[in-house]
Parts: C-alpha cells; structure tokens; sequence
C-alpha cells in the first residue's frame, strides 16, 4: 500500500528560504509543495544543528575572507582542485548553484561573518 502524499503549503517572506524548503521537500516523493498565490507573508526559521559540517562551515568562512577559491585555497595549504570539490559538496547540500548562492546563505543564517 502506497503511503499518502502530504501537502505542505509555504508562507515564508524570504524568497531564499522558501525556494530552499521548496527544493528539499520536493525531494521527498510523499510531499507535495504548495505554494499559495496570494498569501500573507510571515516570518519563518529553519535552523538544523549539524546541517553543515564545522569543516564546510570553515571553507564557506575562507572564501568570504578571502575572495577567491585560489586565495583560499592557498591560505588553507590545500589545492584549489579540492577547495573546488568541497565546495560542490556544500553547493549540492544546500540545492543552490553557485557558490556565492552558499556564501549568501551562510551569512544570512549567521555561520560566517
């Protein structure tokens, strides 16, 4: 017997947020994403202890620090190529595109300054 799908309906000001809840509840097959047409904003929070690692928190913090994958790279004596890895792993994790969509989403949830 299949399970039944349940709807989840988001109502949340930060566009950011809420187009990352969407992306990661899609992912579940039971949940249905609904987004309303014309709904009040308010304000929501998301916060999963150990969501992202202290070390992938750490490589977010250098590149901000730093400006570039390269300058980074340098400074935390490993290779740009695996700077590059890590920092697909957290682009993946997150469901965002770009690196600087990450480095965005960690400054607004406060892991990097």
């Amino acid at each position: 017997m299949r399970n039944p799908i349940v709807k989840v309906r988001l109502w949340c000001s930060d566009t950011a947020l809420r187009d990352y809840l969407q992306r990661v509840l899609e992912r579940c097959e039971e949940i249905q994403v609904v987004l309303p047409p014309h709904a009040e904003p308010v304000e929501a929070e998301v916060v999963v202890d150990g969501f992202l690692t202290p070390l992938e928190v750490s490589r977010l913090q250098s590149l901000a620090d730093y400006g570039s994958v390269g300058r980074a790279a340098h400074a935390l004596c490993i290779s740009e190529r695996t700077l590059q890895n890590e920092l697909a792993s957290i682009r993946s994790k997150l469901g965002v595109k770009s690196t600087l969509e990450a480095v965005v989403w960690a400054f607004r949830k406060g892991l990097v300054r």
